[in-house]
């Protein structure tokens, strides 16, 4: 039987995203085998993941392709796109029509009189006649011709309407109902009842790679309050649109490889080295017993001939050599038992077959089960004695191969084969080539997309978190950028004005809250409103969960300040051979505005380097008192500033303040500040 599922919820990354499904199926004894249609061509096949709630478990999943033959045409078009064509047939039709009424009448000649008949009792009647039918003919062309025009114009309409239908549809979405003759991909269950009958709700997980996010930020202040809202925008070309679905964009990296750590034993004594990890996994207990019927149904009457037939088909020997083939395969049994290690190493199937190598692998994987028992150790002793007494070298052993590890795609081998019994990988649909570059071409759209400006792609990797949305949100799958809202929290805010008078003469206004979400902030543009009103577009960096925020908010047009310094020189010294630099700074701030502020003036002093004793930088007068600018411990990413110093002081509304610093820069009469002695200009 099959069943539609529908996208409960959708976890977004970076680089691609993980969809999960809903399907609830009622199920019977007879209908064990369930397959899930409508998956899109996107899904990577190695993430699925099956779930099972209800009367069912589920015992076995296989992902395969659906592409039935074209072999209806009709159907394929939406309602617009099917109503747009019907008009421009309409129209086509109604020209036709008229241009066939055009040419009957052009064709259809006025009757004259022959030269034989009689004349006609009044000349005057047939004028008269004559002329009627002349305007009714001109009358009938004229509204012909009008009628030809309207449908000419209703045609041109039409094929405008449907262009742009078509346009619609294909930029609309890529995530349309598969066409009759499109790939597309299904999950095929094996449902075991718990009881006669029942229902189940099956969910399934997989992961699109054709997705992507970044993160934005808008903060809405009202004087001490401030509404934070966490925006995002979202671009996806899976195949499929996401309607009406619980979004997490998560700044995990999906295909980061990550372990769980395993505690080893700690020994006291000897070092003890760390068993090698292996990829193998032993067969199930009671696999021999799985071709148990083919083997009564299709009996072999001599498994040692049969394999030796194997054995010269498979590795061709000289002539010479077929005769010590026959005698060593005959007297297998009577060969002397193989040593304790290797019968040790036989006793697992499946090491035997890794460890044996040539002819004998062909015996060993063609015979019956209890043959390999038996056969096993003493063929391979036989076939190493074989070896070492031609002076032949040993056939190396063969390396697993990758596809081994690869268990989602492993199926066990048909009874036919000679490698029954075992897993091998599954054969490749001959269409997923195709499917693989269409793929790849979905996922290079959303990839060569262009983020706005201010926008990241990438963040750091120090944990991982998921923003849920708050509710439910719609994203097409048109391979464009989509803003949507993820969530909205409120928090208070501290506002303050910061200068650096020695660099540029502007206040610049600073918000400082503490990260009101419960994960990180990621690098991303701010949109900043005041009161309604919008300020400026300013950047947020990476910050943890409950550290501090600054948001600037631009510059105070109506906070106003000036830097005038005064400088003059004097010698010192006995000989008068010493210099003492005199600086005099002076800052005046002019509060305009109708609020207090609480102002920060940043001020940079000299200073000396390590073990210089011949240049020293004394610090005057300062009023009011100033503080060292110390290192932010939460802020450690920041540049420490040598000499730095900042007065903090309220300003009124409408008030006015002077800052004054004085400091001396004291040389030695051997030395001269590079660039001149004069600092402050």
């Amino acid at each position: 039987m099959e069943a539609e599922s529908r996208i409960t919820g959708v976890t977004l990354y970076a680089g691609g995203a993980r969809v999960r499904r809903a399907t609830t199926i009622a199920i019977a004894a007879s209908e064990a085998r369930v397959r899930v249609i409508g998956l899109p061509i996107t899904m990577l096949d190695d993430t699925l993941r099956i779930e099972a709630d209800g009367d069912a478990i589920v015992a076995s999943a296989h992902v395969g392709l659906d592409a039935p033959a074209p072999d209806v045409a009709a159907g394929e078009d939406g309602p617009e796109l099917r109503a747009g064509r019907q008009r421009v047939a309409l129209a086509d039709a109604e020209i036709e029509r008229i241009d066939a009424a055009l040419a009957i009448l052009a064709a259809a000649p006025i009757a004259l009189p022959g030269p034989d008949d009689e004349p006609p009792p009044a000349w005057s009647a047939i004028v008269e006649t004559r002329r009627t039918l002349v305007a009714l003919r001109a009358a009938r062309e004229l509204a012909l011709r009008d009628q030809v025009a309207a449908a000419r114009h209703e045609a041109d309409e039409a094929r405008r309407a449907l262009a742009a239908a078509i346009d619609r549809d294909r930029r609309a979405s890529s995530a349309r109902p598969a066409r009759l003759h499109e790939l597309r991909k299904h999950v095929e269950l094996e449902l075991d009842l718990t009881g006669g009958t029942g229902s189940a709700t099956v969910y399934l997980e997989y992961q699109v790679a054709a997705a992507r996010w970044s993160p934005s930020y808008v903060a809405r202040f009202d004087g001490a309050r401030v509404a934070f809202e966490l925006r995002a925008m979202v671009a996806q070309d899976t195949g499929e649109d996401w309607a009406g679905v619980a979004l997490r964009l998560s700044t995990a990296e999906p295909e980061r490889f990550g372990a769980l750590p395993e505690l080893a034993a700690q020994r006291i004594g000897r070092r003890q080295t760390e068993p090698p990890r292996r990829g193998f996994r032993a067969p199930p207990t009671g696999a021999a017993a799985l071709y148990l019927d083919y083997l009564r149904a299709f009996p072999e009457p001599d498994a040692r001939r049969i394999g030796l037939g194997r054995i010269a088909a498979a590795s061709a020997p000289a002539p010479r050599f077929e005769p010590l083939l026959d005698s060593i395969a005959g007297s297998a049994p009577m060969l002397p038992p193989a040593p304790a290690p290797l019968m040790a190493s036989a006793a697992r199937p499946g090491d035997a077959r890794r460890r044996m190598t040539g002819p004998m692998k062909t015996v060993m994987m063609s015979a019956p089960e209890e043959m390999a028992k038996v056969a096993a150790p003493v063929a391979l002793e036989g076939m190493a004695s074989f070896a070492q007494s031609l002076a032949l070298p040993p056939a190396p052993e063969p390396p697993a191969p990758a596809a081994r590890l690869d268990y989602a795609n492993l199926r066990m081998a048909p009874p036919g084969s000679p490698d029954r019994g075992t897993l091998v990988p599954a054969p490749q649909d001959p269409r997923s080539d195709a499917l693989a570059g269409e793929v790849a071409m979905a996922v290079a759209r959303v990839v060569a997309l262009t983020l706005p400006v201010g926008f990241v792609s990438e963040w750091p990797h120090a944990y991982d978190y998921a923003f849920a949305t708050d509710g439910a949100v719609d994203v097409r799958s048109d391979g464009a950028w989509h803003s949507i809202a993820v969530t909205a929290t409120t928090g208070s805010a501290t506002l303050r004005h910061v200068a650096v008078p020695r660099e540029q003469a502007d206040v610049f206004r600073i918000a400082t809250l503490t990260n009101p979400l419960a994960g990180p902030l990621l690098p991303g543009p701010i949109d900043v409103y005041d009161r309604g009103t919008f300020l400026v577009t300013s950047e947020v960096e990476h910050t943890p969960p409950g550290a501090r925020v600054d948001i600037g908010l631009g510059v105070d047009p109506q906070v106003k300040l000036s830097r005038n310094t005064e400088f003059r020189e004097e010698t010192t010294g006995v000989l008068r051979g010493g210099l003492r630099l005199h600086h005099a700074i002076r800052i005046d701030v002019d509060n305009r505005s109708e609020r207090a502020i609480e102002l920060e003036v940043r001020e940079r002093l000299p200073v000396t380097r390590d073990g210089d004793d011949d240049v020293a930088v004394v610090i005057g007068r300062i009023e009011p008192a100033w503080e060292r600018v110390t290192p932010d411990a939460s802020r450690p990413h920041e540049p420490v500033l040598r000499g730095g110093y900042r007065w903090r002081l309220p300003v009124p509304a409408g008030a006015t303040c002077a800052l004054r610093a004085a400091y001396e820069v004291r040389i030695a009469g051997k030395h001269e500040l590079v660039g001149g002695n004069r600092r402050e200009s």
